[in-house]
């Protein structure tokens, strides 16, 4: 999967504590080597850590969500956001 927007992603980590950007570093290794097809391909690697909410992918990192689009075919993932888990509950991402 080719990830779009991955300097953003590292930036924004780095508001966060140190484990949340090592966890955000390790995924992007992940996504760059994943070739998903579908959701399930995702949750083979993920389990239940991740959710389809409307058009976004939400990955459940500890206390923090990192929100994402999927091109699946395309082989695209497309970073949006990462928040807290009180910022996600906001809603305000959606939009």
């Amino acid at each position: 999967m080719r990830l779009i927007k991955k300097t953003n992603v590292i930036q924004d980590a780095q508001a966060y504590p140190a484990d949340i950007q090592k966890r955000v570093l390790a995924w992007c290794k992940v996504v760059k080597q994943a070739e998903w097809a579908s959701l399930d391909d995702i949750r083979k690697t993920y389990d239940r850590s991740v959710d389809q909410v409307g058009k976004f992918l939400v990955f459940n990192i500890k206390s923090y969500r990192l929100i994402v689009i999927c091109n699946f075919k395309a082989q695209i993932i497309y970073y949006r956001f990462l928040l807290t888990h009180q910022e996600y509950d906001k809603g305000k991402w959606r939009g």
